[in-house]
């Protein structure tokens, strides 16, 4: 097809094009504002540390040291028994797999620090789930690590705004979907359209030339 041929098919069929990518947008739209759960987010850091009495010993070995620790509590805190510790001081009805598969443990980087986040449909909740957790793992910690310090440097805050659905993101990736798909049923239709469109398409397809033109007259 030429240029000139694509831009006469999509001319053509402008009000495909844009049917489809207004259904296509106006659904994206009503699935992100009515219809998917918006979901909220909470997080807390923790630092992994010395007890405060030997602090007068803290060197570079112990930074290393408690650095390098940081995966051992992270996996730590993901554990069936403190996750499950932390739903029964609730009253929601959660799974231990459900909560962990929301739940994000992160060292950051160079630091003694560990940073828990937790998502959930109900922010009230979310910001329960992760206190809970949060108290669970600093008993775990003195436990296992009795000379360690655990320290809770960031409290949980109730989440005011959803992290997610991303309202904007949804439907503009929506309206450019529809857009590509509507050009590209375009294409596809005028494809498979095996009529002649004018005396110069007919010529190129059957290599022959055209030995007259039947004009159309409007009736009046």
């Amino acid at each position: 097809m030429s240029i000139s041929e694509i831009f006469e098919a999509l001319k053509k069929r402008w009000i495909l094009i844009v049917s489809i990518t207004l259904v296509a947008t106006l659904i994206s739209g009503i699935l992100s504002f009515f219809v998917i759960k918006p979901i909220y987010e909470t997080s807390t850091k923790v630092f992994i540390g010395k007890e405060e009495s030997n602090l007068e010993g803290y060197n570079s070995n112990d930074i290393q040291m408690y650095q390098k620790l940081l995966q051992t509590y992270a996996e730590t805190i993901k554990t069936n028994e403190v996750v499950q510790a932390a739903i029964n001081n609730t009253e929601a009805d959660l799974t231990v797999s459900a909560v962990k598969g929301a739940l994000t443990v992160t060292p950051v980087s160079d630091t003694q620090i560990l940073q828990i986040k937790y998502q959930n449909n109900d922010p009230e909740l979310a910001k329960e789930i992760l206190e809970n957790i949060t108290n669970e793992f600093v008993v775990l910690a003195k436990e296992l690590v009795p000379n360690g310090n655990v320290r809770v440097i960031e409290a949980v805050q109730l989440p005011e705004d959803p992290v997610a659905p991303n309202k904007k993101m949804n439907i503009a990736i929506a309206f450019l979907l529809g857009l590509m798909v509507s050009v590209g049923l375009v294409f596809l239709l005028e494809y498979l359209d095996n009529t002649f469109k004018n005396k110069e398409n007919l010529e190129r397809e059957l290599d022959i030339p055209a030995l007259g033109v039947i004009p159309v007259v409007d009736e009046e």
